[in-house]
């Protein structure tokens, strides 16, 4: 598919900064104006064509070589395989590389989420992975979380980290108790059960949290919520505060707001995207969380005021199906802005015909936005990151959960 420059025009909202926890908004129509702003602009370019219900999907310098891959499970509908594809310039498809057709079982890979990172200190990428059945085949069914070493071109070596109960929706690596390895919270989507699998000095993990709580569905993050200087966990609009140690202390729950974790119905209940950044460098993460599934949910921030309060800040009042949420300063501008959009294939079954991409442009005081349509289409699990090193944020754009096709919006400001 030939390069092609976007034009792109800014829209521009402001809202105010709320208290509280209203009931959902009617309308799926922002209300507010504010100051116009220069549009930011990007250059978009089709890099998959093969993609096949890639509800999985994550990037990461797989290769070494500057340039950002991306990894993926492919049919995350019915189960299937692992691979990355080589990042390149060229204004081509990207090559496909299997990582693993199967699990050490046999069994197929399967997961809504998918993380890469450094799991072994060896200082290159490696990729987690689930082994499941499908959640359209058997969401119920157990799952199995393993990590793939990354050997430098000699094939990957796979590594067990644990069970889980059902369907992953969620996943993390993190060092939760600060031993310089890398641990893996899990997040799963029907029993309402969190965990966390520390690696322990052999690297073998040990389940050190396996919680049941109430309402959980998807949404998961990290970050230091309470600014003790460890890492917790945001799911659902709730934090679950680290105990420090080993890590098999009480993780006290605390709610946020219940508007993300009060929802009844089927599937789509309590089904969010959350994102933890420390917006004002103090030490301590806010909060920010869409829902993705439904309309008639804001795209909301959340600060914490040292005391244990948190104060709502209405971004947007409503963005249906908002699959993507990723905190970035994409206009390097030093403040951190909002990568989101509409999962089209989502939006249809709603009644609704958005399928809008997003960049909402911190005004620098956190609760004025300038809200910009960077391009159509949709996008779903979009991914951020500096694809070939220039300093600027690139976005990873899957314009809805069966699309074939993958493109990336390279960032324009540098």
């Amino acid at each position: 598919m030939p390069t092609r420059i976007i034009p792109f025009l800014a829209v521009v909202l402001t809202f105010a900064a709320c208290t509280g926890d209203p009931p959902p908004p009617e309308s799926d129509t922002d209300a507010m104006t504010g100051p116009e702003r220069q549009a930011m602009s990007f250059e978009q370019r089709q890099i998959i064509d093969s993609a096949r219900w890639w509800w999985a999907l994550t990037v990461g310098d797989v290769t070494g070589d500057g340039l950002q891959d991306v990894v993926a499970i492919n049919d995350n509908a019915n189960g299937g395989y692992l691979a990355y594809y080589t990042g390149t310039v060229k204004d081509t498809i990207w090559a496909e590389t299997v990582i693993a057709q199967n699990t050490p079982d046999g069994e197929d890979f399967a997961a809504g989420d998918l993380e890469a990172g450094d799991m072994d200190g060896d200082g290159d990428i490696d990729v987690l992975a689930v082994q499941h059945t499908g959640e359209w085949n058997d969401a119920g069914a157990p799952a199995k979380i393993y990590w793939y070493e990354n050997t430098g071109g000699d094939g990957w070596i796979d590594h067990f980290i644990g069970h889980a109960p059902d369907a992953v929706k969620d996943l993390s690596i993190a060092d939760f108790d600060g031993d310089d390895r890398m641990d893996v919270s899990v997040l799963i989507f029907d029993e309402g059960n969190i965990s966390v699998h520390r690696q322990t000095e052999d690297g073998s993990f040990d389940r050190v949290l396996n919680l049941n709580y109430p309402n959980l569905h998807k949404g998961m993050d990290v970050g230091d919520f309470d600014g003790d200087g460890d890492l917790d966990l945001l799911a659902n609009g709730n934090i679950f505060s680290n105990p420090g140690g080993d890590l098999r202390g009480n993780w006290t729950a605390t709610k946020i707001s219940e508007r993300w974790n009060n929802q009844t119905g089927d599937w789509s209940r309590n089904a969010t995207k959350g994102w933890a950044a420390d917006i004002d460098e103090d030490g301590t993460d806010e909060v920010f969380i869409t829902h993705s599934e439904r309309a008639g949910y804001p795209l909301a921030m959340y600060r914490n005021d040292g005391q244990g309060n948190w104060t709502e800040t209405i971004v947007a009042d409503s963005i249906p199906a908002a699959h993507t949420l990723q905190v970035f300063d994409m206009d390097l501008d030093g403040d951190l802005d909002i990568v989101t959009g509409v999962n089209i294939h989502r939006a249809v079954n709603l009644g609704k015909e958005d399928d809008q991409v997003f960049v909402f442009i911190n005004q620098g005081d956190y609760k004025n936005w300038t809200r910009q349509t960077i391009t159509t289409g949709g996008i779903y699990n979009g991914r951020v990151a500096d694809f070939e090193g220039d300093g600027d944020y690139d976005i990873f754009r899957y314009p809805g959960h069966e699309s074939r096709d993958l493109f990336l919006l390279t960032n324009q400001t540098r």
